[in-house]
């Protein structure tokens, strides 16, 4: 085990990008380190061999959470989960959109699992224990292992323990089939473990396209974020907006003539919505409609080239972040520059997104018009007065993401805006 430690800290055992986030905690280390002690049997670790283009090297392709769990032990400091936590639910969970499937501590639990924390935020240039020892003792994020368990350890315990690992050398070498590879092996070593959320699901199919991350992510060129950091409230806490729900949503509307009551045809559930997203990943990945989870052919009519010849998306997502920019001030955010409600975000982003990543239009300098039969609008004001309007119906916010509501603020929210782009 001391040489595992010694390969992640000297990162000649690395962690792929789209591996999850730590979820244990320090009950979960103190039981593996018992199974360790007592010879017990512990699931092998699986590492794979990434050969591409003649440079080969070793990927953790399944058990961080054992391999952190070691080397947390090893070190004897793990970080703090509410330090973390601070951090996981400002700046990296999706907000869930279901209003009614879970309960308030359902839904807080399955959302603070994970922590914003990986092990490679240990490593610096100078990777011996002792060195991130005196990097991190000092650091109000990390707290001392000092429970009996671990006090007893040492570094004779880490040189004669042993633990399995699994060794997977793929017969293909090209990179794009490599990846694919990777890709469906996490997947499904992880259909049996602990479930991914939605992000570390997406993620493992991103990694078939590196090109593409950006555009699912919500990110400009120069990583910034297209939604300029805006979040939306869900049980009193801020969470990032899933970009790829707007993607999905609005890829099916283009493509369909901007029928809204084709879009998310089958997928009334809540519950089936991830399986929407990660789909429309798939198709745009071009997996084929035999990755499809169901209904395959729902993103058929949607051509991705076409709609963005040359990737064209990279120079419009960075005028949508100019354009959010602009008007940031004036779309009701609260002091956490967050939404309210899915009802605030759906009417101010649909129909911008549409329009402007879709089809290629910019929001005209004067954010106001001439009504019929005299005065004068802005856009602030319509979308301002549909948001009131759905907020005063007591069953619309109760059932706010309800199939019908939904497709309703989508043709409503792109109408409104057609008003306002050239």
């Amino acid at each position: 085990m001391r040489e595992l430690a010694s390969d992640t800290l000297s990162e000649t055992l690395p962690l792929p990008e789209y591996q999850r986030h730590f979820v244990w905690q320090v009950r979960d280390i103190k039981r593996l380190i018992k199974s360790l002690k007592d010879k017990q049997f512990v699931q092998p670790v699986t590492i794979a061999l990434y050969n591409v283009g003649g440079q080969k090297r070793n990927l953790i392709l399944d058990g961080q959470q054992r391999l952190t769990s070691i080397l947390l032990a090893y070190i004897g400091y793990i970080p703090d989960r509410k330090k973390f936590l601070e951090v996981c639910v400002d700046s990296h969970m999706l907000a869930g959109e279901d209003d009614s499937a879970l309960d308030d501590s359902e839904r807080e639990s399955s959302k603070r699992n994970a922590i914003l924390w990986k092990f490679n935020e240990l490593l610096a240039s100078q990777n011996r224990k002792e060195d991130i020892i005196e990097r991190i003792s000092n650091d109000k994020r990390y707290v001392k292992l000092s429970d009996r368990e671990f006090i007893d350890l040492s570094d004779n315990f880490f040189e004669n323990t042993y633990m399995g690992f699994s060794y997977i050398v793929p017969e293909c070498t090209e990179q794009t089939d490599v990846q694919d590879a990777f890709s469906k092996l996490f997947r499904n070593i992880n259909y049996f473990g602990k479930k991914l959320d939605a992000l570390e699901s997406r993620k493992s199919l991103y990694f078939q396209n590196m090109d593409l991350v950006k555009y699912f992510d919500g990110k400009t060129d120069d990583g910034s974020d297209v939604l300029c950091g805006i979040k939306i409230m869900e049980n009193l806490q801020p969470y990032n907006i899933d970009f790829v729900r707007y993607l999905s949503i609005l890829s099916q509307y283009f493509a369909n003539n901007e029928d809204k009551n084709k879009v998310l045809v089958g997928y009334s559930a809540f519950s089936s919505r991830e399986s929407y997203y990660a789909d429309y990943v798939s198709y745009i990945l071009g997996q084929g409609l035999d990755e499809q989870e169901s209904r395959p052919e729902k993103f058929i009519n949607f051509d991705f080239t076409s709609t963005f010849p040359t990737n064209c998306w990279c120079e419009r997502f960075e005028i949508l972040r100019q354009t959010i920019e602009r008007i940031k001030a004036n779309i009701g955010l609260n002091e956490r520059e967050s939404f309210k409600t899915w009802i605030d975000a759906d009417y101010w982003l649909f129909g911008l997104i549409y329009h402007i990543l879709f089809k290629n239009r910019t929001l005209k300098a004067s954010l106001s018009r001439e009504k019929r039969g005299g005065g004068t609008t802005t856009l602030q004001e319509e979308i301002m007065n549909k948001i009131r309007t759905k907020q005063r119906d007591d069953n619309y916010v109760r059932n706010t993401n309800r199939l019908g509501n939904l497709r309703n603020r989508l043709s409503e929210s792109c109408e409104i805006y057609k008003k306002y782009v050239q």
